[in-house]
This record gives structure tokens, sequence and C-alpha cells, in this order.
């Protein structure tokens, strides 16, 4: 796990995510991203196109460690 900075919320609750971390995950602008969260606390953006794939990865790795 890497930190990337801090970003700002601005007036109308946008957020400008650090240009290495659009560049590390391809981010470009008129994306959508599904803001996720823990036990109310933020972790992290994952491209809504990724979604699919993504909750796969986590039923694997949810298989693998025997949950």
């Amino acid at each position: 796990m890497r930190m990337h900075g801090t970003v700002t919320v601005g007036t109308k609750g946008q957020i400008v995510i650090p240009k290495e971390v659009r560049d590390m995950l391809d981010i470009n602008e008129g994306e959508n991203l599904l803001a996720i969260t823990k036990y109310g606390t933020f972790v992290g953006f994952i491209k809504t196109d990724d979604v699919a794939e993504f909750i796969e990865l986590l039923r694997k790795e949810a298989n693998l460690s025997g949950k």
C-alpha cells in the first residue's frame, strides 16, 4: 500500500486525484469511479468498468483463504 499525497475538497465537494495516481491507474477525464468505504472509512476508487473483475478477484481471494 502506498500514500500518494493529499487532496482538498472544494466548495462543490469535488476533489482532484493526484496526477501520479491518475497516470498509474489510467484514469481519464469523464470516466466514472466507484468510491469504496469500509467501517465508515474511505478505502479508494475503482473504475466502474472494472467492478465485475474486482468482485471476481475478491471472491477468488475469499475462497483461497477459506472464508
